[in-house]
């Protein structure tokens, strides 16, 4: 059908409409932080931050000693000390004079808005930092300094593919690159043998294990010695089961978490975070940076370190097809 003449339509009114924005700002990326938040947290006093660990000696079933017998001392070696470096993580926000004085829809002030946004930005940079394969990096001056992340911490208990290997940690930090290796099927086999071979070396099970989101769909393939069956009683509907979120193995149970960051990983981590710390030389803070125009600056930054107090405690699965 045809317009009637000289009707007021919606196009006719053209820039004569008032615009349709909804006063909010939404984001849909993930903020969880899962491994740092299950870590504990302590103080670094300096950007090379170190601690020292320990361990007993194997058990001797043959321990015996003569009555009357003299006492002799037997050798004795101090405990391992190690270390991490501190990470500087920042971000920094400028915003003109007008930019924050003008009406704005889903913010008052856009120097607090990006302010608040940089601050969760930081936290999963570290969060990736922590679950990375970095080595530690000391700052010279001219490269940054950065952490060593769990993945190359980790050493005792890695399990990794053909000829590929992750060099101990038992003095200073760890610098050295990780050796590479054949990556394989992330398998039901792999988990059990790292389980139990953390189980024989701590007498511990590490209560989560964290993967990528596609080695969690392999994960939830995992026969095990359930059968996969839902009882559905009465006139209920049945629930199809596609996926698993804990692992029952012979040394304890395993909560299973999926991690957006993870994304593209070719291994995984058994972690146990009572003995894994984020150590901070400076938490999370802003300070006003010198005015040199028409615009207020910003530096928003966290000074911090990870630290394995015992990584026999933890496992790795490496040299997985991501």
């Amino acid at each position: 059908m045809a317009i009637p003449t000289n009707t007021y339509t919606r196009v006719t009114a053209g820039t004569n409409v008032r615009e349709d924005l909804i006063d909010k700002i939404t984001m849909t990326n993930p903020e969880q932080t899962p491994v740092i938040s299950a870590s504990g947290t302590a103080t670094a006093e300096n950007t090379f931050h170190e601690w020292q660990r320990d361990a007993l000696r194997a058990p001797d079933k043959d321990n015996a000693a003569l009555d009357g017998d003299d006492a002799v001392a037997t050798a004795k070696t101090p405990p391992s000390r190690v270390a991490n470096t501190c990470q500087i993580f920042d971000d920094v926000i400028q915003v003109s004079g007008r930019a924050e004085k003008v009406k704005k829809a889903g913010m008052k002030s856009a120097l607090a808005y990006h302010k608040a946004k940089a601050y969760k930005e930081l936290q999963r940079d570290m969060e990736a930092a922590v679950l990375s394969k970095n080595v530690a990096v000391a700052d010279n001056g001219t490269n940054a300094g950065k952490l060593a992340g769990l993945g190359r911490l980790i050493y005792t208990n890695a399990l990794h593919g053909g000829s590929g290997a992750t060099p101990a940690h038992t003095s200073g930090a760890a610098t050295t690159a990780l050796t590479a290796g054949t990556n394989r099927t992330f398998t039901e086999a792999l988990l059990k043998t790292a389980v139990q071979q953390t189980y024989t070396t701590c007498g511990e099970t590490p209560p989560q294990v964290v993967m990528s989101p596609a080695h969690k769909v392999l994960f939830s393939a995992f026969t095990g010695i359930a059968a996969n069956r839902h009882n559905v009683q009465g006139a209920k509907q049945g629930k199809i089961i596609g996926g698993a979120d804990v692992y029952v193995s012979d040394f304890g149970s395993l909560e299973v978490v999926p991690h957006y960051i993870m994304a593209g990983a070719d291994y995984v981590l058994g972690l146990n975070t009572d003995y894994i710390d984020i150590a901070y030389l400076r938490g999370f803070q802003s300070s006003p940076l010198a005015k040199t125009g028409d615009s207020i600056k910003e530096q928003v930054l966290v000074d911090a370190t990870l630290r394995v107090r015992s990584e026999v405690a933890q496992f790795k699965i490496d040299n997985l097809v991501p």
